[in-house]
């Protein structure tokens, strides 16, 4: 035997001793070990190393966690699990090829700690190699995965990646920060990556009942088996059955932002911020996929989760279960310790809250109330300022229930009385069309406003005001006449067409407010306003680049939907593409003028002097008569210029395909008056506006922001130009 063997079975025979009761259980795990190494065989090693031995059950766990039971609408009581665990992962600081993602170290930390608070014992680890892994998945599964009664949640958030096999099906991976890209070292990505096979194969050998997966990340795979058109069910007798599911973040090639917005969603529902889809105090893994997948659509257009169950009849046919916060149907238990009658647990979302058990002051959350007679038993939480929480509860005997409050604040409002000249004008309140002078604003959310009234013809009155609870402030708003420059353009005034019918609208120097008021509904936080100048006239297309349009100067057509015709939006393009089309009209029409818009000469040339959600106000319900998207498109493009314009002459500014923009993505806005933005100097994701069919009016919305990485194409993606004067 050689002295690299000899080192690896002197350690396998250190390890295994620990775990192994007799000389003759040793030795036959002891050759199945070494057989492994020998052949090379990885997961059958790791299989063999954490399902073959005899573990005394001292080790399996010290201690037990939560007991969870759930009911039946029929009354049935099904006890599901004795103890809950979860192995956390976040890979962040990538060491070569891959971006880093810091987003995801913190997306762990909070998805551990909100676990922790809903019954798991929960296992972070950050920052894993291959190595490292293999590791932890295997101390994890041979810890908690040999209870038969225990649930095991492994999530993970980090790159996720795709590879095509020689089937032709396709493979996922989950990216270690050691992994090199495929495409520069595809043996080495393979080693030092996880593919789903591999995962798969470690999921059949768990002895637990229950196993759910969740990937924060992108990519697909054939080993899954997607559940796209299942409709979950109120809790039955079916969940018992053995089951391991998965739900990832998106499809293979879809870029998950580092700001994750499947972990926000998948904790605000665990965690009771928002409504479950089944109203009966119980959380599925076939409703957290389905949530999530119509969920995170809304927030981000371009990430679409799959979830579903790994194809084993064996192993597809029982249901995940989470107890969800704050609901009156669940029941949380735990053995009491030795002596006592009952234990009441009760926490809430804010701290300080006073807690009420059948009317009688049993002090501040959190509190543990021991030794209490078995029954049933009203519970009240309140504090000022929150809407109070209520709840029946029904304690059994020698049992452990635990309540989660989620209190509701209540907000006080004032008003604003409004009076000046021209009477008729305009009355903006944060953004929000709020009346014409005279008026009076009502319900108005204590804390500092902006008012703003306008009138065509009119410098724009501007105030800043603070509005207390209760109070009514007056006010009088009496604006001036405007003096208008010239514009002196330099082609033409008013549009002009190019020599392949391209129609452009002269769009004038200004003043606007970019990004949206912390009011506007379905605002991200990415959209501080902030003054801006645009100092320049310029020439923008009036709608966005038509099939017919690419094909001219192209001479083909990428776009998804060719049967739309010459006159739709061009489609299915990346950020390169369309300078690519840039730099040929360049050349076909012997200027430097043509490139995409600045996005804020977007924004600009959208609003047209609006301060509204949308070009044309606020109401989402008049959204169908200026914008082609996800409620009247028919799942696809329009042709160009079908729909209501703008002020200034632009059409499907609001929805059909999102449009590329110049400058590459930065989160934060400046805070300053600018003039000319052109957003940071370098980046990895140019921004993209507009929304799309695909997209829901929060995502028409003048202010919405998204951004792509520059190779990629999507059939709801295309773009607009821009012409500098000369």
């Amino acid at each position: 035997m050689s002295k690299v063997r000899y080192t690896v079975r002197s350690k396998l025979e250190h390890t295994i001793r620990r775990f192994c009761t007799t000389p003759s259980s040793l030795r036959k795990t002891i050759r199945r070990a070494e057989w492994a190494v020998k052949g090379s065989a990885c997961i059958l090693f790791l299989a063999y190393l954490f399902f073959g031995l005899t573990i005394p059950s001292h080790l399996i766990a010290a201690t037990r966690g939560i007991k969870v039971v759930v009911k039946t609408p029929e009354g049935q009581r099904i006890d599901l699990y004795r103890d809950s665990y979860a192995l956390i992962i976040g890979n962040g600081n990538y060491k070569k090829d891959w971006d880093p993602l810091p987003g995801a170290i913190r997306d762990s930390e909070e998805v551990a700690a909100a676990l922790r608070r809903n019954g798991f014992k929960a296992t972070l680890k950050t920052d894993l190699t291959r190595e490292a892994f293999d590791r932890a998945m295997g101390e994890f599964v041979l810890k908690y995965g040999k209870d038969r009664d225990s649930r095991l949640l492994f999530y993970y958030a980090g790159h996720g990646h795709t590879q095509k096999m020689a089937t032709g099906e396709e493979l996922g991976y989950l990216v270690m920060i050691d992994a090199p890209a495929p495409e520069k070292d595809p043996v080495g990505f393979s080693l030092a990556s996880v593919d789903m096979q591999a995962l798969v194969t470690q999921a059949k050998m768990i002895r637990s009942k229950h196993v759910l997966f969740m990937f924060d990340s992108c990519f697909s795979g054939t080993v899954l088996n997607l559940r796209d058109r299942v409709a979950p069910s109120a809790i039955s007798d079916k969940v018992r059955y053995p089951v391991r599911q998965f739900i990832t973040a998106g499809r293979a090639n879809e870029a998950v932002p580092d700001r994750s917005v499947f972990k926000e969603a998948f904790l605000d529902m665990l965690e009771g911020k928002d409504r479950e889809p089944i109203p009966d105090g119980y959380l599925t893994g076939e409703e957290l996929g389905l949530y999530l997948k119509s969920k995170v659509p809304e927030y981000n257009p371009m990430q679409h989760p799959q979830y579903g169950k790994i194809r084993d009849p064996r192993l597809d046919k029982g249901d995940f279960v989470f107890v969800l916060a704050g609901s009156g149907g669940a029941v949380i238990e735990e053995p009491s310790r030795p002596g006592m009658k009952a234990t009441l647990r009760i926490r809430a979302n804010v701290s300080g809250a006073r807690i009420y058990l059948d009317g009688v002051d049993k002090g501040l959350t959190p509190v543990t109330l021991e030794t209490i007679q078995p029954g049933r038993y009203k519970v009240k939480v309140v504090k000022e300022g929150y809407v109070p929480y209520e709840e029946r509860v029904l304690i059994s005997s020698g049992k452990v229930l635990e309540v989660w409050a989620y209190l509701e604040r209540v907000v006080t409002t004032g008003s604003i009385s409004l009076s000046g000249s021209p009477e008729g004008a305009m009355v903006y309140l944060d953004g929000y069309f709020s009346g014409r002078v005279p008026c009076t604003i009502e319900q108005i959310e204590p804390g500092k406003h902006t008012l703003i009234v306008k009138k065509t013809g009119y410098n724009d009155w501007v105030e800043k005001v603070r509005v207390a609870a209760g109070e009514m402030v007056h006010l009088q708003a009496n604006l001036k006449k405007e003096v208008k420059e010239v514009i002196e353009p330099g082609i033409g005034v008013g549009s002009f067409t190019n020599s392949i019918g391209m129609e452009f609208a002269l769009i004038p120097a200004g003043n606007f407010t970019m990004g949206s008021p912390r009011r506007e509904r379905e605002r991200d936080e990415d959209e501080r306003q902030h003054k801006v100048t645009i100092t320049r006239p310029f020439y923008m297309q009036i709608t966005e680049v038509t099939q017919g349009r690419w094909k001219a100067v192209m001479g083909d057509n990428p776009s998804y939907f060719k049967g739309c015709g010459d006159n739709c939006p061009v489609e299915n393009i990346s950020w390169d593409d369309c300078q690519e089309f840039i730099r040929r009209l360049n050349q076909m029409e012997g200027t430097d003028k043509y490139r995409l818009p600045t996005e804020a000469e977007w924004e600009y040339a959208c609003r047209a002097e609006s301060v509204t959600r949308f070009y044309f106000g606020h109401d989402d319900r008049k959204l169908g008569e200026y914008a082609w998207y996800v409620a009247n498109s028919g799942e696809q493009t329009h042709p160009v210029g079908q729909k209501k314009p703008n002020a200034w002459g632009l059409y499907d500014m609001h929805g059909n395909v999102w449009e590329w923009c110049q400058d590459w993505y930065k989160k934060s806005y400046p805070r300053r008056h600018v003039n000319d933005p052109k957003g940071p100097s370098s980046g990895s994701f140019p921004v993209s506006r507009g929304g799309s069919w695909y997209s829901n009016a929060r995502y028409c919305r003048s202010a919405a922001r998204y951004f792509v990485s520059t190779a990629l194409n999507y059939s709801y993606q295309g773009f607009r130009l821009v012409r500098e004067l000369d």
